[in-house]
């Protein structure tokens, strides 16, 4: 008997493991997609508050639902599922304004606008990859405007350029990123 109680007590030990593990990873998912998920709402229900309220909102019924994702699904997607059934629930307690997109409108954006389903590590080694490809010069600008208490500003005077020639030559950067990695990942139009 004391072995059969030492093995029922592992195994019960053994779930909350992995219960707390996969809440973990779940929690993870959620907090990764935040940004993606929020653009896609917004995508939708062009009023940031709104968007904001949305995003509370299936954040809730995501957690609420979480049992029903399983590791073999595509998070975003499954995510961008429910939030696009919570805009539509929001658009129809708007209904009342005068200016609001008509459900079939807001389906085929939801459809359109899903958001890219490669990993964060798949995106961060594209984005590696093209850092590496950069000018030495501009990938010290990169670097130097994102550390720790970088900005515009602070840049142009260490340069000692104007500010607006700082700011163009950034958005020239980071649109060559944007390609390079799109290119990468394979996202390009």
């Amino acid at each position: 008997r004391p072995a059969l109680r030492l093995t029922v007590a592992l195994r019960s030990i053994l779930m909350n493991m992995q219960s707390e593990n996969a809440t973990e990873q779940f929690i993870q998912l959620i907090t990764a997609s935040q940004s993606r998920l929020y653009a896609y709402i917004l995508s939708l229900l062009p009023d940031p508050e709104r968007a904001n309220d949305v995003l509370q909102e299936t954040n809730l019924v995501l957690w609420r639902k979480s049992s029903e994702f399983t590791p073999d699904m595509k998070f975003m997607g499954w995510a961008c599922r429910i939030a696009h059934f919570q805009v539509l629930a929001a658009l129809r307690d708007l209904g009342r304004d005068r200016l609001r997109f008509d459900d079939e409108l807001v389906g085929n954006l939801a459809q359109e606008n899903v958001p890219n389903e490669g990993t964060a590590d798949e995106r961060q080694l594209a984005l590696d990859h093209c850092m590496s490809k950069l000018f030495d010069n501009h990938r010290k600008l990169i670097q130097h405007r994102y550390s720790e208490g970088g900005s515009v500003k602070a840049l142009a005077e260490k340069l000692n350029r104007p500010v607006g020639s700082v700011s163009q030559a950034l958005y020239r950067i980071r649109q060559a990123l944007l390609e390079c990695v799109e290119k990468k990942l394979g996202l390009e139009a």
